[in-house]
């Protein structure tokens, strides 16, 4: 159909007369779009049977049908008419429900400048008017129109393509670098593709903020020309849009394949082109899992265009990533074969994806129907998961073997596997058809590792561990909590609205509860926060602005908490209408309105199916010795010194560190895991001589706290109280921690809540996975039932000894300290070592005891000789703590206690002529006795009292 429009347009009355002259080439009947359109005329009568904003009308063969009509515009929508300018992009003619070929008759005000749709334009002046003709001669679904006073036009060429720029007057520098930019873009896409499909292209500016793209041009608006990065991103996509959309156009009836295919040629192209392609893709599953859920979950062939965030992952994203699957299962040349067949064979006609799969069909030789029909009607994504991996030799074979999981119905996939070995690594593509797979590799070498899809070649669902807290977790909630107090609510409510969350419940920091805590995503207004402080430490923030930072639920996985500062009100309000374009970071500061920081966390690559040590080699004439690492040690004002507790070789190598410092002249203090923090007294008695060795030992209550052979530690001790070299106490009360491990931290009562850190971190996932590995051997025992307590109870007891040692270093400037503690606290830093750091920010090094040679472990790792260790005696006996008694609940066959008639049941009053009532007590005694030695016990079997005499023997496998 011909289709020729004359518009007279009245910019002081904003008000537009137009008249649409129509001609068909056969009989035909059309549903016009007439919504904003008023005193409609068909062919001079009066319409009124226009339903419900549509005008339907029947033309005939070669005879013109004439629309008269006018309309008034002001600010509202997506029309826009004044004084100064003009943009009409909808609902501003009679719109048919086909395509049409348009010449456009424009007038206005003389000194505008207007742009529309066309590859030729004329302009016909007329006293104080002018009249804009443009035609263009193609089949075309709308018209879109912007006019303007403030224009500055400029041109340039491109081969034979024209092309314009459109900018109002004070952003006319920008230019020059539009045009530049197009030229490099036609000329990718035309080598790309197919030759541009017009004799023109205008970028033309808006007031409205816009970034669309019409046939011989695109309308940008003018916050978004100013963007720096526009000219390497947005400018690129909407030209490509030329081929995908607008020349080729998109039949909507069957969803819009568009969106998918430019974002993946433009953004996607562009990011590959940088090495980015990955980081890109991995992004697009991010959005996707952030925003599609519940009920907006919708396949892809239902996709017609973008209002919210989900039909954006899912047209944009999603569709690009079909188009990335094509790529990656038949290659480059089928790819792009197929695209300019799709072109050529479908411009300026509607397609639909049925044209596209025919092309791809074309070009690969094959069936296509089933990878469309999954990807375009289905609703969900595949889901993977790796399980029961094992590396193993048979038969002289070197075998990965692994379960390959898909929950649901299965998409077909090809599935790339990547293997690291050694320098070198390698992908191989894997066939899944099934929800199982059981996966056999034949293997050349050793792997150290092996990632399932680490590039994000496939639409999927992430790990939990893929996932990296940033701020479109958020904003993707159905429902969250905000912690805030009511004082701060009206200060924080711009960022909270800004967020787009439907359901917030509010409560405050002294209200919520650990179960809220665990089982939501939160909003913490204020970093100087109690709550914060207790999930991740201390927060230093600049007073200054907006300051946002997400983190993980550290108590699940699934959700996540943000903390928000704001200096003020009308802080919040600057970036109100900002925070929805940042939802791919982490960390966010703006400064009145403007961005100064943005960052995204680490999260792993790809799904892990396999990791291993790689094997390393030591020249045994080059390690170096204690005596050798001193130099390097003692540059630092904390020195950690791990160790298996009950390995006399680790606290002889302790001792020595100590002894070699201690020599060099430095003030210093030794902090110990062994000796908890309300003994500090006791322990300082002892030290200062003020009470003798038995009682330190049981005013610590040393043998039922700690538990260890104090043989063990005795050397180290002794010198300490020689030297003058004070003895911290780091652990914390262990019957607090024991409290914490069974019954969670958030119910204790107020006086034991006092004891806890002042603050602790709970973000390092690494430690977690780490304790949830300990947890599995712990949690046998059946008070321990709760992981999230026993995570707790171990934060309590690394943060503990870390605040007791920088309490210590607070008060003694002038101190160094070497902290004594088992490997698991110090090894990777993330337990006492990070912790201290992060109060204090003072240079620390750390030593562990045969540890496993990897990355990051420690600074230095000793490699000892076993040193065997006089230990005290043993009896034979388990015993129980009952009512101030020390109860035998078994006798272990032919040991000392045994051999001297002792019987389960018994209770020991006297051991070595000293009263027992604790098990303590019987430690201190046997610590003193002598093996060989033959000593006097006492106990009481039921109303009798019975003296015996015990032969002590060491004898490893007895407990006591």
């Amino acid at each position: 159909m011909k289709y020729t429009l004359d518009v007279k347009i009245n910019t002081a009355e904003q008000k537009i007369l137009g008249v649409a002259r129509l001609k068909a080439d056969s009989d035909i009947k059309l549903d016009f779009s007439v919504h904003n359109l008023k005193g409609l005329k068909v062919n001079g009568k009066t319409v009124d049977n226009a339903v419900q904003d549509h005008l339907v009308l029947s033309l005939q063969n070669n005879q013109e049908t004439v629309i008269d009509y006018k309309a008034r515009f002001n600010e509202d929508g997506a029309n826009f008419i004044d004084k100064d300018n003009v943009f009409l992009t909808s609902g501003w003619y009679p719109q048919p429900d086909d395509l049409s070929e348009y010449t456009l008759f424009v007038t206005l005000p003389e000194d505008f400048i207007a742009v529309s749709e066309s590859e030729y334009t004329t302009i016909q002046k007329q006293g104080r008017s002018k009249t804009f003709m443009f035609e263009f001669n193609h089949p075309l679904d709308s018209l879109h129109l912007a006019a303007s006073n403030r224009y500055v036009q400029k041109k340039d060429r491109y081969k034979k393509i024209d092309i314009e720029t459109y900018f109002f007057k004070e952003d006319a520098h920008f230019a020059d670098t539009y045009l530049a930019h197009t030229k490099q873009y036609l000329a990718m896409y035309e080598k790309m593709l197919t030759p541009y499909p017009y004799r023109r292209f205008a970028i033309v500016e808006n007031i409205l903020p816009t970034g669309n793209s019409m046939p011989t041009f695109t309308l940008l608006g003018n916050q978004v020309v100013r963007l720096p990065f526009i000219v390497k991103t947005s400018l690129g996509h909407e030209i490509l849009h030329q081929w995908f959309g607008n020349s080729v156009y998109i039949d909507f009836l069957s969803g819009n394949w568009a969106e998918g295919l430019t974002t993946y040629l433009s953004d996607h192209y562009y990011a590959a082109l940088e090495g980015k392609g990955a980081a890109y893709r991995k992004q697009v599953l991010v959005d996707y899992h952030d925003y599609v859920h519940g009920d907006n979950v919708m396949p892809l062939i239902d996709f017609t265009s973008r209002h919210n965030k989900a039909q954006s992952a899912v047209g944009y994203g999603k569709g690009a990533m079909l188009f990335h699957g094509l790529y990656k299962l038949y290659g480059e040349a089928a790819f792009y074969a197929a695209l300019k067949n799709f072109i050529r064979q479908n411009r300026f006609r509607q397609a639909s994806w049925l044209d596209i799969q025919h092309a791809f069909e074309i070009s690969t030789g094959e069936k296509l129907y089933t990878f469309f029909g999954d990807w375009l009607t289905r609703k969900n994504i595949p889901s993977l998961d790796v399980k029961n991996t094992r590396l193993y030799v048979a038969q002289g074979k070197l075998k990965l073997d692994f379960d390959l999981m898909q929950q649901g119905e299965p998409f077909p996939l090809k599935i790339p596997i990547t293997l690291y070995t050694g320098k070198q690594k390698r992908t191989q593509w894997l066939k899944m058809k099934n929800s199982k797979e059981n996966v056999s590799l034949l293997l050349d070498d050793p792997p150290n590792k092996v990632v399932l899809d680490e590039n994000y070649d496939l639409m999927r669902s992430l790990a939990h561990e893929e996932m990296p807290p940033i701020l479109a977790d958020i904003m993707g909630k159905d429902k969250l909590i905000a912690v805030i107090s009511s004082m701060e609510r009206s200060t924080y409510q711009p960022l909270m609205d800004a967020l787009g969350v439907k359901a917030i419940a509010y409560t405050t920091p002294d209200e919520i509860t650990f179960d809220q805590i665990q089982k939501n995503s939160l909003l913490i207004a204020g970093y100087d926060n109690s709550v914060v402080k207790m999930l991740f430490g201390k927060q230093t923030v600049s007073k200054d602005g907006v300051h946002i930072k997400v983190y993980k639920n550290p108590y699940n996985a699934s959700e996540r908490i943000a903390l928000l500062h704001t200096s003020e009100k009308k802080q919040a309000q600057t970036v109100q209408n900002k925070i929805a374009h940042y939802g791919k970071y982490t960390e966010l500061v703006f400064i009145n309105g403007r961005n100064t920081f943005k960052a995204i966390a680490e999260s792993e690559n790809g799904i892990k199916i396999f990791s291993r040590q790689e094997a390393r080699a030591i020249k045994p004439d080059t390690l170096a010795t204690i005596d050798d690492i001193i130099p390097q040690v003692v540059l630092s004002r904390i020195i950690y010194v791990g160790e298996i507790h009950d390995q006399f070789a680790h606290h002889m190598n302790q001792l020595k560190v100590i002894k070699k410092i201690h020599k060099a002249g430095y003030k210093m203090a030794v902090g110990m895991e062994m000796f908890q923090k309300p003994f500090q007294q006791v322990v300082d008695d002892y030290l200062a001589g003020r009470i003798d060795e038995p009682s330190f030992l049981k005013k610590t209550e040393y043998f039922s706290r700690w538990g260890y052979d104090y043989n063990l530690y005795k050397p180290i001790v002794d010198y300490l109280k020689q030297q003058h070299i004070p003895l911290v106490a780091l652990n914390i009360d262990g019957d607090l921690t024991r409290k914490v491990a069974r019954e969670g931290m958030y119910d204790l009562s107020d006086k034991q809540k006092k004891q806890l850190p002042s603050e602790m971190n709970f973000s390092n996932e690494t430690y977690r996975k780490n304790l949830d590995r300990i947890f599995v051997g712990h949690h046998k025992q059946k008070d321990l039932k709760n992981f999230n307590y026993f995570l707790q109870a171990q934060m309590v007891w690394d943060e503990g000894m870390a605040e007791s040692a920088y309490q210590f270093l607070v008060s003694h400037p002038a101190h160094k300290m070497i902290i004594l503690a088992g490997n698991g606290h110090v090894r990777h830093k993330y337990g006492i070592p990070d912790r201290l750091y992060r109060r204090n920010h003072e240079p620390f090094t750390v030593v562990v005891q045969d540890e496993d040679i990897e990355n990051g472990v420690a600074d230095y790792v000793l490699l000892t000789t076993e040193l065997e260790g006089k230990a005290s005696p043993r009896l034979g006996v388990m015993v129980e703590e009952k009512d101030k008694q020390l109860v035998i609940i078994r006798v272990s066959k032919s040991g000392p206690a045994d051999k001297a008639g002792l019987q389960k049941g018994d209770i020991i009053e006297m051991f070595a002529e000293k009263p027992i009532q604790s098990l303590g007590d019987l430690k201190i005694g046997l610590f003193y006795g002598n093996i060989g030695s033959t000593v006097k016990i006492k106990v009481k079997r039921g109303d009798k009292t019975i003296d015996k005499e015990i032969k002590l023997v060491d004898f490893e496998r007895y407990p006591h």
